[in-house]
């Protein structure tokens, strides 16, 4: 039982890192990766280590590949790295900048107080994301739904879409690298790339000193699962697997439930 894909409250999760931590112990899980999204905050806030399970010091990092966005999992990091801190907070900064263009375009698309409201999230959230502005815009009536809020406002094509300017994704595997962790790339069938195009990722991936592809998470096809097995193989890449647990309210989204890694994969995990 090993989870190497999760979230607390220090991104967009709604645990605290010991309550995720209890929920995992709870369901068995043996090694467990606190991967917040361009944070370590809630890594460090924990006094010390659980004695249950394993808990794998990781973090999920925004990059940019083409004009793509992309999400990697920078995992078994060393968190007291200096490097790695300044540049997690440079991301940080760029997501509060990021929140308060979308606040000023949604008041402009007749949003009442979302310059205010959103203000207040920046500096009472550790993070936000774009999830916090879609639950305000839901708990607002301004949408029925999370998937309203992405389509009407915040996603591409929306009266309040912000474009992502993150790190290149050359930076990005380099600073997971020298924090001594291995570089995964995040869930790559979510990103709507075509079979080609997804490829030359993974190829570049690789070539950039990438280590594996997160192989197993919710909701993916066998044939994809297959296809991604297959690349890890013949570019040498490790597989790794992560629920991308957010919260109990998601049912559909539970701790360590995902489809089990092929056996001619070496995983990850080997590697610590």
């Amino acid at each position: 039982m090993i989870d190497l894909h999760s979230h607390t409250y220090y991104s967009d999760g709604s645990l605290s890192p010991s309550e995720l931590i209890a929920m995992a112990v709870e369901s068995g899980i043996e090694q467990l990766a606190i991967s917040d999204h361009d944070s370590i905050e809630g890594l460090l806030s924990l006094e010390k280590m659980p004695k249950e399970l394993r808990l794998i010091p990781s973090v999920e990092i925004s990059a940019s590949w083409n004009k793509q966005g992309l999400h990697i999992l920078g995992l078994n990091i060393d968190t007291q790295h200096q490097g790695l801190q300044a540049f997690l907070k440079q991301q940080q900064r760029s997501r509060q900048e990021r929140a308060m263009q979308i606040a000023d375009k949604l008041a402009k698309a007749g949003v009442t107080h979302a310059i205010d409201d959103v203000g207040y999230l920046v500096d009472s959230q550790p993070m936000v994301c774009r999830t916090h502005i879609a639950q305000l815009l839901v708990e607002q009536a301004y949408v029925k739904n999370f998937q309203e809020a992405f389509k009407k406002y915040l996603a591409k094509g929306g009266k309040a879409h912000i474009k992502e300017d993150w790190f290149d994704l050359e930076d990005v595997i380099a600073i997971i690298k020298s924090a001594g962790g291995q570089a995964v790339l995040a869930h790559p069938m979510r990103y709507g790339l075509g079979t080609n195009k997804l490829k030359a990722l993974v190829e570049k991936f690789k070539m950039l000193g990438g280590d594996g592809l997160e192989i197993c998470y919710p909701n993916i096809q066998p044939g994809h699962k297959n296809l991604l097995a297959t690349w890890a193989k013949a570019y040498k890449l490790c597989g790794s697997q992560g629920s991308d647990f957010h919260s109990p309210d998601k049912a559909w989204i539970k701790l360590g439930k995902f489809a089990a890694m092929p056996d001619d994969v070496e995983p990850v995990w080997t590697r610590w």
